[in-house]
């Protein structure tokens, strides 16, 4: 890609970005555009190049935007395993660096969209879908019977059908979603931590995907630690 398609190519990514910031339901009108690249270009980078990965970072993380921007129906199949293709081909150049871990933009876009952990969003916002299924069929479960509430026998129903649901699809998708987002964001605060340039985002997205992994383990699993409020505590303001 040359000097001047790179250029006109961040340009409509910018002005994308802004368009979702202001109009977040806008998501959909951006589809043909991003497929226009997605559909014919590939990263394959091998070596180190600043000019290239300024460009790459604020480019993928627009795109992975609108691919889970209705991330409890589902992402957008293609374009997200395209953005987390890509991130994986630059994770190999740049195996320990904060702009690819922490997506921090050298381009000034925003801001709270940008300071996520790429790769590791892009596992979390996957796992929003499995996620909403096994809220909604909790709140299905705890809407039965309220006379019962409390008594030893239907507390006793209550965990076994707990333990059970554990097995279902939705938790067993969503824990293998969850550990890699887990695993590729523990990597993101630490380089950030090694670096000086931890962010109270980051650290906040690392705490939800431990406490959402947790929450699909079962007890034994988890041996009563909660492991997110440990390495991640959230910051409070």
């Amino acid at each position: 890609m040359d000097i001047q398609m790179t250029q006109t190519l961040m340009a409509t990514v910018e002005l994308m970005n802004t368009t979702l910031d202001t109009a977040p339901d806008s998501w959909r009108d951006h589809l043909q555009a991003i497929r226009t690249t997605t559909d014919d270009f590939e990263l394959a980078d091998t070596t180190p190049d600043e000019e290239r990965r300024r460009w790459q970072i604020p480019l993928i993380s627009v795109f992975q935007r609108v691919a889970f921007a209705d991330a409890d129906n589902g992402p957008i199949p293609d374009i997200a395993d395209w953005c987390l293709r890509q991130l994986l081909t630059l994770l190999h150049v740049y195996p320990s660096d904060v702009e690819i871990l922490d997506c921090k933009s050298q381009l000034h876009l925003n801001e709270s969209s940008l300071t996520f952990t790429v790769i590791g969003r892009n596992w979390l916002l996957r796992a929003q879908q499995p996620l909403a299924s096994i809220a909604q069929a909790e709140n299905d479960s705890s809407s039965g019977d309220p006379s019962t509430f409390g008594e030893p026998d239907a507390i006793t129903r209550t965990i076994s059908e707990t333990e059970r649901r554990l097995y279902d699809a939705d938790y067993v998708e969503a824990r293998r979603l969850l550990v890699q987002a887990a695993d590729y964001l523990k990597r993101a605060v630490d380089a950030a931590l090694a670096e000086a340039r931890l962010t109270e985002t980051l650290l906040s997205t690392a705490a939800k995907a431990f406490r959402s992994l947790d929450n699909v383990m079962s007890a034994r699993d988890i041996n009563g630690d909660s492991r997110a409020n440990e390495r991640y505590p959230e910051h409070n303001t």
